[in-house]
This record gives structure tokens, C-alpha cells and sequence, in this order.
């Protein structure tokens, strides 16, 4: 790392690696198709998938404790905490004394319990990272951090595949997440090696009552706000139904989806070492842009094959899970250093609170209103000329459009640039009134 980093930071990257490894498998394909494995509907798909961002709702009071309890040590409780309900839930499949509608509600119960700790703890995590890193080196970290955790990703999918090939036994799901819960028990090492900034006089001052409606009203946030709500419905339910529509068709066995699954993280790692340095140069709007045009060219692609247009092969699949992993590594590298950029350092953390509480609720409600709407659809079917209408061609087509509208909103962005922007905005801030209560 460049010498403009501070000491010690690197460790966050190998946090993001072992914790990509952990929720990888806990929030992603292998705790979908297990769900689905025991009976699990659409919409108990989009409950699951809802979980991590309407918990995140917690960070809101927890913004206030963060002073008094550090950064690093806010974070380290939280995960310590959660990484409990990892082992539950490994223990689940091979729980013979209950059968699968029992099983389910574990499940259900014990990523509630998860996701609750996680959404309360990760309330310092952004505000740590930013005030760890200069801006003008944040590009670079991301990019490098994005590396580790689709690394990590990718290492939690190809294991998962091994180990369930052909016939799955419970005991081999059990062992899958077993493999999260060493993860996440790995990933604390690191934590407690990442420096804190300690309370300083920023992070107290940060810790002050806020007029929310203020905050909210400033164009720079409120438009980001607004951009990001709309790329959410998008995104928040796409990871989950394109593994139940592939696990519809016979030939997509369990690790053939993880394996294909897995080939999106490939496309992050490809990609993402170009796009530090770029972001840094250009600034985010540009590459942010950028993704989300190739993001419509996925789910159109998507469309097609759920359609009849194109054929649902492993190759085209293989294609359109590529292209996602460059498109989605992109976006979130250029999204989170602007929104990093727009948050001033004073009354950061409730900025960052506030933004991430109603982003998180737009990617929470997303996969539950798209899981009741696929089973409300259910088996309906219809030919228009070429084009095969049914429940998951309709969704598909029904995203590129919400994805077309949220690419409209990039140039309503305000691209933060130089060091002095988080001061200027909250001197703009107090002048369109008193910004602090005391």
C-alpha cells in the first residue's frame, strides 16, 4: 500500500476477505438453494434475501453509542456476536428430530438474529473506513478491498460446489456452512488488527443530535439518496431469482449454479484492478454510468433467456454472470466513493446512518415485493410472437426498465471532489441553518 495509508490498514482488506467467505455462503447461493431445498417459496426466498438491509434500519440509534464505544470495538462486538447464529445454522440440516418446515424456521430465526447484530455493528464500519483513508487514496483502497472480498466470494462458491456435487446430503450443507461460521470466526482476528481512530473530537462532535430533515434537503445527498433507492429495487433481488429460475431446469444441478455463480466474481477480479486508479482521475460518475449500462445489457439478457429468445445454456449464462461481476464490482467501487465523498466529516456518522437506513430499506423491500409478485404471477404463460411471457420474463423485463430510470439520475449526481468538500458542505449546511443541537 502507498505511504499515504495508515498503518495497519491492510488488515481491513483480509477482514473483507475472511467475511466475504462467511457471508458469501450465509446470505448467498448456498443458503438459497438449501431454503429451496426444504420447501422454500418465492417470497420466503425474498423474506431471506430482505433481511440483511431492513436490519441495517438499527444503524440509526446505534450512530449515538458510537462515540462512547470507538469504532473498532462497536464493530468487533457486533461480530462477535452474530458469528453465534453461523454455527446454529450449520447444525440445522443434519437436526433429524425436525422436519422441513421446522428446519426453515430456524433458518428464518437465526438470519433474523444475524442480521439484527449485523445491521446494529455495521453502523461503524463506513464511518471507520472513511475517517482511515484519505480521500484522495480512496479509490485505490477500494479497489483493493473489492479484490479481497470477491476473492473471497469466489473461494466460499467454488468450495461450496465441491462439496455439493450430484446428489447433496444434509450433511454436506451442514459442512458449507460450517465453513462460513471459520470465516467469520477468522475474520475477528483482523478486525482487532485494523487501527482505530479512537474517539476523537470528529467522532464525538459526529455523536450530536441532528436535524434530519436538514440533512435529507441538501441536493448533493438528497439526489444521491433517490439514485441509489432506485438501483436498489433493481439489484436487491437479482442474485436470488436468477438461482431459482436456473434451479427450475434439471440440468442446473446445485454446484453447476454455485460454479456459475462463482464465474461473476472472476469478472469483478478481472476488472476491478483497472478501475482504482480511474476513479481517482475521472471521479465515479463516469464509471458509475458505465456499469449501469452494462448492467442493462445483462438483465436484458436475462429477459431473452427467461423469453425463449436466447438459449439457457451454461455458456450464455456463464456470459451474463461475467458481465454482472464486472458491472457490479464498477458500481459499487465508484458508488461507495461517492457517497464516501458526500458525507461530511461533521455529523458523519448519522449521514452515513441515514443514508445507508433508507437505501437498505429500498434493498430489503425489493426481493419481498418481487417474491410475492413471481408467486402471485405463478404459472402463468402466454406466446407473443417469439417472446415466451411467463413469471420470470416478466420480472426481468420489468427490472431493465426500473434500471433504465435509475441511469437517467446519473447526471443529477454531484461529483465531490478535493479534500475541503465535507467541510464545505456542512458549512453550506449551517448556513441554511443551525446544523447541530445541543
Amino acid at each position: 500500500m502507498g505511504a499515504a495509508y495508515p498503518r495497519g490498514s491492510f488488515n481491513a482488506h483480509w477482514f473483507g476477505f475472511f467475511n466475504a467467505v462467511s457471508f458469501q455462503i450465509i446470505l448467498g447461493a448456498p443458503i438459497i438453494v438449501y431454503a429451496k431445498s426444504i420447501g422454500a417459496s418465492s417470497t420466503v426466498l425474498g423474506i431471506i434475501a430482505s433481511f440483511t438491509p431492513l436490519m441495517t434500519v438499527f444503524q440509526l440509534p446505534a450512530a449515538q453509542f458510537l462515540g462512547r464505544y470507538g469504532y473498532k470495538r462497536f464493530v468487533l462486538m457486533g461480530w462477535s456476536m452474530r458469528t453465534v447464529f453461523i454455527f446454529l445454522m450449520s447444525a440445522v440440516p443434519v437436526m433429524v428430530f425436525l422436519d422441513n418446515t421446522s428446519k426453515l424456521a430456524v433458518i428464518l430465526a437465526s438470519l433474523f438474529g444475524f442480521n439484527l447484530l449485523r445491521g446494529i455493528s455495521s453502523a461503524a464500519w463506513m464511518p471507520w473506513i472513511t475517517a482511515m483513508i484519505p480521500e484522495e487514496t480512496r479509490g485505490r483502497f477500494l479497489s483493493v478491498d473489492q479484490l479481497f472480498m470477491h476473492a473471497g466470494s469466489l473461494v466460499a462458491l467454488l468450495a461450496s460446489a465441491v462439496v455439493m456435487t450430484g446428489r447433496v446430503d444434509p450433511w454436506e450443507y451442514a459442512l458449507v456452512f460450517l465453513l462460513s461460521a471459520t470465516g467469520a470466526t477468522v475474520s475477528l482476528i483482523f478486525i482487532k488488527k485494523i487501527p482505530d481512530v479512537g474517539a476523537t473530537e470528529s467522532v464525538v462532535r459526529s455523536s450530536q443530535r441532528v436535524p434530519w430533515r436538514q440533512i435529507i434537503s441538501y441536493p448533493p445527498f438528497r439526489e444521491l439518496l433517490i439514485f441509489n433507492v432506485i438501483f436498489m429495487a433493481v439489484i436487491g433481488s437479482l442474485g436470488v431469482f436468477t438461482v431459482e429460475y436456473l434451479r427450475e431446469f434439471p440440468k442446473f444441478g446445485v454446484s453447476l449454479v454455485l460454479y456459475l455463480s462463482g464465474v461473476s466474481f472472476i469478472g469483478a477480479l478481472v476488472s476491478l484492478p483497472f478501475v482504482g486508479r480511474l476513479v481517482d482521475d475521472a471521479g465515479s460518475k463516469p464509471v458509475i454510468a458505465g456499469a449501469l449500462g452494462l448492467f442493462s445489457a445483462v438483465i436484458l439478457g436475462w429477459f431473452l433467456v427467461a423469453a425463449g429468445i436466447l438459449p439457457c445454456s451454461m455458456w450464455v449464462i456463464g456470459g451474463l454472470n461475467f458481465l454482472a461481476g464486472v458491472a457490479g464490482s464498477n458500481f459499487n467501487l465508484a458508488n461507495v466513493r461517492i457517497i464516501m465523498a458526500t458525507m461530511p466529516e461533521m455529523g458523519r456518522n448519522h449521514f452515513f446512518a441515514l443514508f445507508t437506513v433508507i437505501t437498505s430499506l429500498g434493498l430489503g423491500a425489493a426481493p419481498v415485493v418481487w417474491g410475492i409478485s413471481l408467486d402471485v404471477i405463478g404459472t402463468y404463460e402466454a406466446v407473443t410472437g417469439a417472446f415466451h411471457w411467463c413469471r420470470h420474463s416478466i420480472y426481468f423485463l420489468a427490472l431493465f426498465f426500473l434500471n433504465v430510470l435509475a441511469m437517467t439520475f446519473v447526471r443529477r449526481l454531484h461529483e465531490a471532489r478535493g479534500t475541503g468538500t465535507p467541510n464545505l458542505v456542512y458549512a453550506r449546511l449551517r448556513r441554511a441553518g443551525k446544523l447541530w443541537q445541543r
